[in-house]
């Protein structure tokens, strides 16, 4: 579950890890994963309006992009996100 507090603590090890992603059942469009000291978040974007994919950085920032870095897998599976999740919500907006 992604909470505006959240913060990637070290963007470098994040981009440099290996990371497999799946959907986050508590938050629709959202994917987590997980490196060895950090949790991320990622945002499935309203494409193509919006880049395809967005790494919540924290403090009101992110990290938009369309091919993920080299070591990270986004997994989505054919159900994708549970009825039980959050609904979306606009970028930059999070349930509190």
């Amino acid at each position: 579950m992604v909470r505006r507090s959240d913060v990637v603590s070290d963007l470098e090890e994040a981009l440099a890890a290996h990371v497999v992603f799946t959907e986050d059942a508590a938050d629709d469009t959202w994917m987590i994963g997980r490196t060895p000291t950090q949790t991320l978040h990622v945002r499935m974007g309203n494409f193509p309006e919006e880049d395809l994919w967005s790494l919540w950085l924290g403090d009101g920032k992110w990290m938009d992009f369309t091919e993920p870095p080299a070591g990270w897998t986004l997994e989505l599976s054919d159900d994708r996100w549970p009825a039980t999740a959050r609904p979306r919500l606009p970028k930059g907006e999070f349930h509190e």
